[in-house]
């Protein structure tokens, strides 16, 4: 048997270094959630560690899952989401306590901890770091996009084992080494770990083709009906009169786009990950399973989080239609991509009619337009052209939704790192074009180039980061690299556009669901 380093001590591979039973409990963990005043507070929940869950159930480990954000039935709402405190940068901490999320880990040996975003990096850390101090005998294990991206961040913590990438298979193998009496993950792939002073990454074999062998997601292990009490999807982007009963759900992984700014970008064939990017999707009648698990639950909306919905578009037909006769409420997380929501018409681009149609009697009543930008230029350069301005009507793609009952939000990007004035006005014209055609609202979100992108790679490159800024610090509301606008015009210009484009009610809203101190 090998060695491994863990939190900077050498310990044996054998199991009685971490006090890990033979039949490992595990606990997956989303943990507490940071935000800014401008941010809309909600919780996770989102899907990747309930496949996670769903696979080691199939293989018979016991595993649990806690969203920190939300409790479980032994804590109140206020002493989980609607405990909210003050952190000394004036950012707000919301979640369980430390000490009640260490209560919880306290009965199980493994510990699995979902990092997908930059901006709860810290919390991830916080978490890690307790967890470690206060348990060094369990074993932490990290996944996620954000994990990968800073490695020896939460190293440095106490994490002992990061996946890197998709890790249904992975983690269910780190639970059969120990049922070996093993601690020697040295030849498993798709994780890294501290081997000495330097870190080990075994990078990931073939990626699954075959979606439809993935576990069934573990919703039941969510504290749904806490969700549907606090009522705020962790992306809902439209009203927010929806049913109180959601959950989440996906069809299919992977992109045809590759945009500079969206972690495919940095998922390639030639990436440790494995082609992450590729796209891959289930089964008609694997769907139709979910949904009927979905069904089962009392779950009333769903939101679909496919990166790339209708890449394949007679399958996405086929399945809408299928979908009818469940009677769900349907809305778009990530965006459709607009290219997908067009058809030639004697040689001419026009919206497919038959698409939406399809779409508003499946049941989808909201859509997200991932518009990226009014320029052309800007698109073509950043957004793998997946946007033409020239031959798409977004305008008419709006009111055709409209008109068959399904309401529009219209997101686009601002803060290019060469981004004109003239461009950033091209897209505020936009977007005021696309509300009057008929959006729900506009949403502007800086460009931001977080680790793990090929816009943080040139932007590191080409020393574009803002100087003193923390990676940990990035958000999607303030700028982090060095434009030709300045940033602080940029922020003004994002809050007040946003304010001034909208209505009073989405204004209102969106604005209730801050921190409170």
């Amino acid at each position: 048997m090998g060695l491994i380093q863990v939190g900077g001590l050498k310990k044996s591979d054998k199991l009685s270094s971490f006090r890990i039973n033979r039949e490992p409990r595990f606990l997956l963990l989303y943990p507490p959630q940071r935000f800014d005043a401008k941010s809309g507070v909600k919780p996770e929940g989102s899907l990747g560690l309930l496949y996670i869950a769903g696979a080691l159930r199939d293989a018979e480990f016991e595993v649990r899952v806690l969203d920190c954000c939300v409790g479980n039935e032994k804590y109140s709402l206020e002493q989980s989401f609607f405990r909210q405190v003050q952190l000394n940068d004036g950012m707000m901490r919301v979640g369980m306590s430390l000490q009640d999320i260490l209560q919880e880990v306290s009965g199980y040996d493994i510990i699995g901890i979902s990092s997908i975003f930059t901006p709860q990096t810290r919390m991830v850390e916080e978490t890690v770091r307790s967890i470690s101090q206060t348990y060094p005998e369990k074993l932490i294990v990290l996944g996620g996009i954000n994990a990968r991206s800073q490695m020896a961040r939460f190293f440095d913590a106490g994490a002992h084992l990061i996946c890197i990438s998709e890790a249904e298979q992975t983690i269910t193998e780190i639970g059969k080494i120990i049922r070996k009496d093993s601690m020697d993950f040295s030849g498993l792939p798709g994780i890294a770990f501290r081997n000495g002073d330097r870190i080990q990454i075994n990078p990931m074999g073939p990626i699954e083709p075959d979606l439809d062998k993935l576990p069934i997601p573990a919703w039941d292990m969510l504290q749904l009906q806490r969700y549907w009490e606090i009522n705020r999807p962790h992306s809902s982007g439209l009203s927010f009169d929806i049913p109180p009963a959601y959950a989440p759900a996906m069809t299919s992984r992977g992109c045809p786009y590759t945009c500079k700014f969206c972690h495919i970008s940095g998922e390639g064939q030639n990436s440790d990950t494995g082609y992450l990017g590729k796209f891959r999707y289930k089964s008609e009648e694997r769907v139709e399973k979910e949904m009927v698990r979905l069904k089962g639950l009392g779950v009333e909306y769903v939101f679909i989080e496919d990166d790339s919905l209708l890449a394949k578009k007679k399958r996405a037909l086929q399945i809408f239609r299928m979908l009818i006769k469940f009677g769900f409420k349907l809305g778009d997380v990530n965006g459709v991509n607009l290219s997908h929501l067009h058809k030639n018409e004697g040689g001419r681009l026009v919206p497919d009619d038959e698409m939406l149609e399809t779409m508003a009697e499946a049941g989808f009543d909201k859509l997200l337009f991932p518009v990226e930008s009014g320029s052309q230029r800007i698109i073509d350069k950043w957004a793998s052209g997946k946007v033409h301005h020239d031959i798409y009507d977004i305008s008419a793609l709006i009111k055709k939704a409209n008109s068959v009952g399904i309401e529009v939000a219209s997101c686009y990007l601002i803060g290019y790192p060469d981004e004109t004035y003239e461009e950033l006005m091209q897209t505020l014209v936009l977007a005021k074009k696309h509300m009057d055609a008929g959006s729900r609202c506009v949403n502007f979100t800086m460009v931001t180039p977080f680790p793990g992108t090929a816009l943080y790679d040139h932007v590191v490159e080409n020393d574009l980061l803002l100087p003193g800024l923390e990676l940990a610090d990035m958000t999607w509301m303030k700028p982090s690299m060095k434009t030709i606008i300045e940033p602080w015009i940029l922020e003004f210009i994002q809050i007040k556009a946003w304010e001034f484009l909208n209505k009073p009610d989405i204004v209102n809203t969106v604005r209730s669901l801050t921190p409170k101190a």
